[in-house]
Order: structure tokens, then sequence, then C-alpha cells
């Protein structure tokens, strides 16, 4: 009966480890290369997509071309993408909530999921979304506001890694 209940145990905690896991394994986990040349990939066309374009334009000013340790554990290194450009038309013409809202939806499209109430965040002035999609591990923050340049900041960031080498 003590080995039953061993295999029990054993099993359970097999299970209980696949479900954390997502039953997935390294071998499925993206390589930050690989998620970096999706997080490229979203923020180019986020950048280049009607949404953005219906009330301002912006252009990348860092395209995941490097590693960097802000914000990771020791020996931990992540990239990032970054943009900024401006709204068109006059301060009071746009929303800076509606303006990040539509950026927003483009990404929820694409699978991103809000991690903060964005109605926490803006006022009239300033408008904030933050969004993580969950397979890749992909996180974008889209601020903005109106008065100030630039009135559009975007930036993306893969998830931390183990420095290679």
């Amino acid at each position: 009966m003590r080995q039953g209940a061993r295999k029990l145990s054993t099993s359970a905690m097999l299970v209980s480890l696949m479900v954390l896991t997502g039953c997935s394994g390294d071998a499925d986990i993206p390589s930050l290369d690989e998620v970096s040349k999706q997080l490229i990939t979203d923020g180019d066309k986020l950048i280049a997509s009607r949404e953005l374009a219906a009330t301002g334009s912006a252009t990348a000013t860092e395209r995941a071309d490097r590693e960097s340790d802000a914000g990771c554990l020791k020996g931990q290194v992540q990239r990032f993408f970054r943009a900024q450009g401006d709204l068109n038309g006059p301060p009071y013409k746009h929303s800076p909530g509606n303006a990040a809202g539509l950026m927003a939806s483009w990404l929820q499209v694409r699978g991103y999921s809000r991690v903060v109430d964005d109605l926490d965040l803006h006022d009239e002035n300033l408008g904030v979304a933050v969004l993580r999609n969950p397979q890749t591990g992909i996180t974008f923050m889209i601020a903005v506001r109106n008065g100030q340049k630039p009135h559009i900041r975007i930036v993306g960031k893969t998830s931390c890694y183990e420095r290679a080498g």
C-alpha cells in the first residue's frame, strides 16, 4: 500500500508540474532571438497600422537590436522595441485615450491581453495601454499625450532570458 501511495503521489506531482509548465517543456519555449523577431514584426506592423494612422504616426527608434539587463535579474537580458511620433492636427483634435485604445485594439486582435486597466492611467491629456502576449511573453506599453512632444511613445519588450554564453 505504501508503494501505491508513493506512485500516486509521484503521479500527482508530475501532473501538477505539467499543468504549471503548460505541458510544454523547454523545447516549446521560444528563444530570445525568436521572440525578438516577433517583437520587431509586431512593433513594425503596429506603427504601420491603420489604427495608428487614424490619429498620428510614429517611427521606430530601437528595433530589439541589442540586449539590455535593465529590469532583469542578474545574468538575464531582454530586448526592446521603441517608437515615437506625433498626433495629427491640433492637440484637441484627438483624445489620447482613444488613440491609445485604437492601438491597443490592434494588439488585442493579435493575441495580446490588457495587463492594466487603462481607465486608471489616463485623463483628458494622457492615454496609456499595457498589453502582454501570453504565448511570447512580449509586453507593449503605449502612451499618448497632448501638449508635450513626442505625443506617442510605444515600448515593446521581451521577457527576461538567461544571458547566452
